[in-house]
């Protein structure tokens, strides 16, 4: 059928064509071009110096198998013995959790110079590609056998868990996955080899590892020295296994070399990675309603969250240390959407989605077998978005009650454990099972150890004020009163000050002795905070539904839309990011971020101790100002710079997921980590911008001479190959 549709396709006319190229992006740079595709791009062409079959190649080893998802991240081995680069800002967290007012790694650094000295990475995997499987097939196949939309949705998740499972029994040492590429057309099966011992090697001070702080997060020119080392170890029979000081260091199928001599302004360069979810096939309802709810609701609480915990920290040092992960989280993701909101307003983003839709409609009626099959596509799209614009803030007022708020979060898992332990084992939420329970258990003591009652009741106070504020809110049963009463603030306060004060849930003895005491209900207790949390979790359970129900609608009609895009753009589209392994490529690269301001794409050592003499934010290292004075660069300096090169400007597609992502040349060699992006272009999870869609990276000489010649770990080097 859709042979026949593409003949009747070319007869359409060339002002249709003029007007698609007018409001579609061509570059070739843009684009997380999935596994799949790679052998489909002219790579050679665009400066590429190495076979593709070397970055992937199912039947020998490739690139591929260097590269790593690290948590959120990504990584690469760079040595025979398990070493890994990534970010300083992607071990921030286990570096944290790794230190104490006595010993803070965080603040100093840290650096084992042997094997015995290497900590343990807590709370970071391993995961390495293995393999990937076009399984779209067997899932469409039992798609198919749906009677209604509800049904077709389930019949798919049921098949990928079965696909899941049945790999995972064929081979225990590896993790399935199974992607969706494209809603309702195209799903691809990821096995992963999991190592779970990762150990902490060198990780510069803070200073340099997060030089610029929030200031400069999201911004360019760029001076950070964002990079950290670890290794994964495994078992002496080589399987995966978690920490044992018996472990040796794991041997990767292949490790990246590294070139010491950098890049130029101009280079190719590409990026192997996990980028996180991109939304570019997305309609514009979708970005309409990022923009008028989730973006802004979410920046404003963030902020508000960043400054009670700052201000908490003070005069509390273990606090600070405590919840500088959770700050540092914050605050990237608050000046993320505050660039996305800026960057949507700046190219006109949501209009653009409207007049491409528009031209898009017009090319399915122009043609009498299209418009049957596709007329109402967008019209139904939009139908769906306005039940979604209806709920309005209610998905992220749910969202941040349950995340921000502990006591909230230790009612509800009670109000859905007391529900669960009514079914049969196996028809329990996998948490609630019995064999699980330990893991609840933990996840409750882990809420206990993070729960500071004054902090946590003016995070709800805050996040309910905000939200009878919308009507989506107010109008709600629990919160009707509040809307009513003259002084609603007064109300909320009042009400939770009235059910912090009266709950048990703040008695961590008292909640275990009742959550496992089968014969008490919820309705025995009359607990003021428990009583909330039902209401809540009822409300909670009632969005799901409506949820749920359009979402399997919209799948469907995404499924369409990307069907009749890529006969109008007579081209295929590439798959938003979902945390599989991407390529995406470009060139060193410069940008005018202003009217008459113009980047360069490298930044040198002189500007680091330009920007020390600014603010505190600019935190210098003593050693590394010693070492500049005497000009101690060693074989790092650049010809032209004369100077050490510090971070780098490039032009490909990334997102998120993309932090820790080796930076290749031409020949697939190591020439930087990828950490950032300038602030103009956050915007690029929406749509590419040939103007302002940049990433940033350290260079891999800042890599190799802090290492070297600040931090002392000329050893590490010596491991990665590079003559000193």
């Amino acid at each position: 059928m859709k042979a026949v549709l593409y003949r009747y396709i070319t007869g359409i006319s060339v002002l249709i064509s003029l007007l698609t190229l007018a409001f579609t992006s061509f570059n070739p740079n843009e684009g997380m071009y999935p596994l799949t595709e790679v052998r489909n791009l002219d790579l050679e062409d665009a400066g590429l110096k190495i076979p593709v079959s070397e970055i992937f190649n199912q039947d020998s080893v490739s690139l591929m198998d260097a590269i790593v998802h690290l948590g959120g991240c990504t990584g690469s081995f760079v040595s025979p013995e398990g070493l890994i680069i990534t970010n300083h800002h992607c071990v921030f967290g286990a570096v944290q959790r790794a230190s104490s007012i006595q010993n803070n790694f965080l603040e100093n650094g840290f650096l084992a110079r042997s094997n015995a000295e290497e900590i343990p990475a807590e709370g970071m995997i391993c995961k390495i590609t293995q393999s990937y499987e076009d399984v779209s097939e067997l899932v469409l196949k039992a798609a198919s056998t749906a009677d209604d939309i509800s049904e077709h949705e389930k019949v798919v998740k049921d098949k990928i868990n079965e696909i899941v499972k049945d790999e995972e029994e064929k081979d225990p040492t590896i993790e399935a996955q199974v992607a969706e590429m494209f809603a309702g057309e195209k799903y691809i099966l990821f096995r992963y080899k999991v190592l779970r011992d990762v150990r902490l090697v060198y990780v510069p001070p803070r200073d340099i590892g997060e030089f610029g702080g929030e200031k400069d997060n999201w911004m360019w020119p760029r001076h950070d020295g964002d990079f950290s080392f670890v290794r994964a170890y495994v078992a002496p029979d080589g399987s995966s296994a978690e920490y044992s000081v018996n472990n040796v260091p794991y041997h990767p199928k292949k490790y990246l070399q590294v070139n010491p001599k950098g890049v130029k302004d101009g280079d190719f360069v590409f990026i192997l990675g996990f980028p996180a979810k991109t939304f570019k096939n997305q309609s514009s309802q979708f970005i309409k309603y990022q923009y008028e709810y989730q973006l802004p609701y979410i920046q404003e609480l963030y902020s508000w969250l960043i400054n009670l915990y700052t201000e908490r920290g003070k005069n509390d040092p273990e606090f600070a240390l405590k919840f500088s992960s959770r700050i540092k989280g914050l605050a990237n993701t608050e000046k993320n959407y505050r660039g996305k909101l800026i960057g949507i307003d700046r190219l006109n983003l949501i209009e653009k989605k409207q007049k491409e839709e528009k031209y898009l409609q017009e090319f399915i009626e122009s043609n009498s077998d299209l418009s049957k099959k596709y007329s109402k596509v967008l019209s139904k799209i939009d139908y769906i978005y306005k039940g979604i614009f209806q709920d309005g803030i209610l998905p992220q007022f749910l969202t941040q009650l349950n995340r921000r708020t502990n006591l909230y979060r230790l009612g509800e898992i009670f109000v859905v454990y007391k529900e669960q332990i009514q079914k049969p084992d196996t028809d329990r939420e996998d948490i609630y099972r019995q064999k699980n329970f330990q893991k609840l258990t933990g996840r409750i003591k882990s809420l206990y150890r993070d729960l500071y009652p004054d902090l946590d009741r003016q995070i709800m106070k805050k996040i309910l004020n905000d939200g009878i504020e919308h009507e989506e809110i107010s109008s709600l049963q629990p919160f009707a009163v509040f809307a009513r009463s003259m002084s609603p603030a007064n109300r909320v306060n009042s009400f939770v000050d009235y059910i912090y004060n009266s709950t048990f849930l703040k008695d961590q003895d008292k909640y275990f002795e009742l959550l496992q005491n089968d014969k008490i209900n919820i309705s025995d207790l009359n607990d003021p905070f428990i009583n909330f949390s039902k209401q809540m979790e009822d409300i909670q359970k009632s969005y799901n539904e409506r949820n749920e129900n359009r979402e399997n609608k919209l799948n469907l009609l995404l499924s369409d839309l990307s069907d009749v895009k890529k006969m109008w753009l007579r081209k295929s589209l590439v798959p938003d990011a979902n945390r599989t392994l991407r390529l995406t490529y470009g060139y060193i690269k410069g940008y005018s971020p202003s009217d008459a301001v113009y980047c360069e794409p490298i930044t040198s050592l002189k500007g680091v101790i330009e920007k020390g003499k600014e603010s505190a934010d600019y935190k210098l290292s003593e050693k590394l100002v010693e070492l500049y004075e005497k000009k101690d660069f060693g074989q790092f300096a650049d010809d032209q710079l004369k100077d050490v090169p510090v971070d780098i400007l490039y032009n490909t597609d990334t997102s998120g997921g993309n932090s820790g992502s080796p930076v290749m040349d031409a020949y697939g060699q190591l020439i930087g980590v990828n950490f950032d992006r300038p602030f103009e272009a956050t915007v690029n999870d929406y749509a590419w911008s040939p103007e302002y869609s940049r990433s940033i990276g350290v260079d891999i000489r800042y890599v190799l001479w802090v290492t070297q010649k600040v931090g002392g770990a000329g050893f590490l080097l010596k491991e990665m190959g590079i003559s000193q």
